[in-house]
């Protein structure tokens, strides 16, 4: 798929949503799972794009391919959401992922859409962010190299200070904040061990798995970290309003979900409502 048709779907997805629908200064950021996954496929530049475009962040998964490069998708295997075999990332190169379809799966209208590299999705942001947004880098897979490069790109793409990488192992995170102490580190973390984490101060940014309360946001505010709640997942369970305006009256920073539209519509009934 061309540059000029994907522009012309991404406008077309955004089109649908009114600007009520984009963020409000001061309220939290949502943060949408893989993109806009429910409205284009997911982990791809379209569903990024539209994120951009109506102020949203979004979270995405990062492994690397068998000749290092760093690319975006959450299966180790291409099937699910490729045109391709059941066949690892890892033993693929990025010329031969980057023949697979990543789009027909989802809908005809996205047919040609491939599989982005973490240097595409940066080169994205950086041309398309409109205010402050929140990128949440899921580790998978990256070898030692990768590593490196993690960093450099997020370097070379001046997104210190909007982004961070979660889901790896803490040897990992030792590892990126020595290859720079500026580079942010997330983890998911319950009310159980707020306080041991808190005290550990590796972590940049706190993924609480719990709606948190507001004193224990300014709490972490105070000690200069990021809030995020992470309330991603299909299920009903989590497309629930008032679980939403609870954490937005706690003053999280942003909220991980697969529902950000209808999150985004809540937060501003609510703000009116006030």
């Amino acid at each position: 798929m061309n540059k000029a048709i994907c522009c012309l779907i991404v406008l077309s997805i955004v089109a649908v949503f009114s600007a009520s629908e984009r963020v409000v200064a001061g309220d939290p950021i949502p943060v949408a799972h893989r993109g806009m996954l429910r409205h284009s496929p997911e982990n791809t530049l379209p569903a990024f794009a539209v994120c951009l475009e109506l102020g949203i962040g979004f979270e995405l998964d990062v492994r690397t391919t068998k000749d290092g490069h760093l690319i975006v998708i959450h299966d180790d295997s291409v099937q699910r959401t490729t045109n391709g075999p059941a066949r690892s990332i890892r033993e693929m190169t990025l010329s031969e992922v980057k023949q697979l379809d990543a789009g027909r799966w989802f809908s005809p209208v996205f047919a040609g859409v491939r599989v982005p590299t973490l240097k595409e999705t940066f080169a994205l942001i950086k041309q398309r962010q409109r205010g402050p947004v929140i990128i949440a880098l899921n580790v998978k897979q990256i070898t030692a190299a990768g590593e490196a490069k993690l960093v450099s790109l997020v370097e070379e793409y001046e997104l210190i200070d909007e982004s961070f990488a979660f889901d790896q192992s803490e040897e990992m995170s030792r590892r990126l904040k020595k290859l720079n102490p500026k580079f942010r580190i997330g983890k998911n973390v319950n009310r159980n061990n707020l306080t041991r984490r808190v005290q550990e101060n590796l972590l940049d940014v706190f993924l609480v798995t719990f709606p948190p309360t507001t004193e224990e946001v300014k709490r972490l505010h105070q000690q200069g970290k990021q809030v995020v709640y992470n309330f991603a997942g299909p299920g009903e369970s989590r497309r629930n309003p008032k679980v939403w305006s609870q954490v937005k009256d706690s003053k999280i920073d942003g909220m991980l979900t697969d529902f950000p539209l209808e999150c985004l519509a809540e937060w501003r009934k609510t703000s009116q409502e006030k």
